[in-house]
Formats: structure tokens, sequence, C-alpha cells
């Protein structure tokens, strides 16, 4: 059945940041294209859909190397579907600036920008224009016939947007056999170079792995990585619902974990509602001993501060 796929891209060196949920802001050259495609075969994966259109573009106007971070797909329909995701981002929920807005006043000798462009932006803002544009679509198709194929492709964007944790594989690029080699000899590289007295839970070929706490059950240490996404996370976790997460955060507040740990950004989980995370991300373009001594820095960082203290 056709489908209409809307991607979203932007510069690589600040996918990080993208995904920590930080401002994309205009003094550091942040930016995303919102743009869309349409595709009738069912066995074309959407971000595949997406990257073919995106090769197709003529790049001239592009002054960096970028990166795919979010692509959403719902059943076909007609017209700039794009326009209207932008339109809520930037003129309804948020009054963020925006190429088309920026191109309305143009003087002599000015040129115009690509009008698909959002400019000063987050994660977080782009997910609830896309919730919006969600709701509004299932309001248009109820009880029609494509209603059960909308709702569908909403739960399958809505699963892309949860993180890579124990509960879920990371859908990464490399074939198998390479990833699980990689990945046994990363962790084995991490945790010889932690050395820290507690059971670390390594499953083989995973992008992750993780421990409990010592000092306080409710929550646990979590080192892993998105090949898709392109990052790197440190987090700490837990599984027990909003009271726990109140706890840590009055716990963070009064011990005045952010001046130690100034990154730190908390998510709920996606899939499970109950799991709240507290997390650092990184790129994960680095050599292989760069990633091994980033996630050894920053998880004793995240161990001293959390186990001294508590």
């Amino acid at each position: 059945m056709k489908r209409t796929i809307i991607y979203v891209f932007g510069p690589k060196r600040l996918a990080a940041k993208y995904f920590a949920n930080d401002e994309m802001a205009q003094q550091e050259g942040g930016w995303l294209k919102i743009g869309q495609t349409s595709e009738t075969d069912d066995k074309i994966d959407k971000w595949d859909c997406a990257m073919n259109r995106i090769k197709a573009e003529t790049h001239t106007g592009i002054p960096e190397v970028c990166q795919l971070f979010d692509v959403f797909e719902y059943p076909f329909k007609e017209g700039n579907n794009d326009d209207v995701l932008r339109s809520i981002l930037a003129e309804d929920l948020y009054q963020l600036e925006c190429s088309k807005m920026h191109n309305r006043a143009l003087e002599k000798y000015e040129i115009k920008a690509g009008r698909e462009f959002v400019y000063g932006v987050c994660r977080s803002q782009v997910l609830n224009a896309v919730a919006k544009f969600e709701r509004n679509l299932i309001l248009e198709y109820y009880k029609q016939e494509e209603f059960d194929y909308l709702m569908e492709l909403i739960q399958k964007n809505n699963a892309d947007e949860e993180e890579t944790t124990p509960n879920i594989d990371d859908n990464g690029a490399m074939p198998a056999d390479a990833k699980t080699e990689w990945c046994d000899q990363l962790w084995g590289k991490v945790i010889e170079k932690l050395d820290l007295d507690v059971k670390i839970t390594n499953p083989q070929g995973r992008p992750y792995i993780y421990f409990m706490s010592k000092a306080n059950k409710v929550f646990s240490y979590v080192l892993g990585y998105s090949v898709r996404y392109g990052t790197t996370t440190v987090s700490i976790e837990t599984y027990q619902g909003e009271i726990v997460r109140d706890e840590l955060n009055r716990f963070i507040a009064d011990n005045d974990i952010i001046s130690r740990i100034p990154n730190l950004k908390m998510n709920q989980g996606v899939k499970r509602k109950e799991k709240w995370a507290w997390s650092v991300s990184d790129t994960l373009e680095k050599s292989d001993d760069e990633l091994v001594d980033w996630f050894v820095n920053t998880l004793l960082l995240f161990y001293q501060t959390f186990e001294k203290v508590i």
C-alpha cells in the first residue's frame, strides 16, 4: 500500500545533541530539514526510502555531512504533509524560526533558502509536533477504511522512538557476525578498564551492558550505543515508575549532581512508561580506543557521583 514518508535530517556533528534533546542553536549552525517522499513497495523500509529520496536531491546547497535523525510513515496522503508538520512545529506549538519565514523579506542580491528548514529546535519539539500531526490524522481517518493501517504505522513510528536499552536490540547496519565480534571486543575492553567490584551483565553481541547500583537497588547503570543514530549513552535507569522518578529527581537536586554531570537529561521510556532514565550522550564517531575511554570515564563519573553521595 502506498505510504507517505516524512524524514528529518541535520548536521552529523550535532547528532548527539539532537538525541540528547538539546537545542540545535542557530549560533552553532543548528538546523533541521524536514522533507517528504512516498513509497509503494511495502518491503522497502521507511529509512531506506528516505535515504533514497535524499540521495536523489541536489546537494550543492548542503555545506556539511548530515545524518538522518527520524523517519515517520503514514498512509499516502496528497499534498505537502511536511509543510503541515513544519507549520505545527514553527507556527503552532512553538514560535521557531524557519526558512519559509526568512524568505518573506528578501532584499536585493539576497538568495532564498530551501523552504524545508527549521532552526533552534530540539527533538522533543519535533516529536510533540509529530504527535499533534498524528492526532489530527486519527481524527480525520476515524471509521474510514484506512484507519487500522494508519494506527499500525503510528505504532511503528512510536516504537522507533524507544531508546537503545537492555529491553530492546539495536537497529544497526553492521552485518551480524561483524557486529557481534565488535560488540564483544568493545565491551570486553570497557569492562577490563572499569575494574569495578560489580556484576556486569554483558549479553553477547548486544549494544549495551549494565549493572545494578550497589548503594541503591532501585536503579541500574547502563552503557549503550546505537549504530542507526550514531550515538553513545551512559545512563542510570529505573523501572519503578513516577514515585521513584520523583525520589531520584529530588536526590539529584539535593546533592547538586547537575554541577558534576551538567549534561544529564531525563527521559521516559516509550514502550514502558514506568521506565525513567537520566543520561549523557555523545557521538559514536570515535576510534575504538576513544570509545572505550569515553564509556569508562563517563561511567566512572556517574558511579563515583551516585555511589559516593548515596
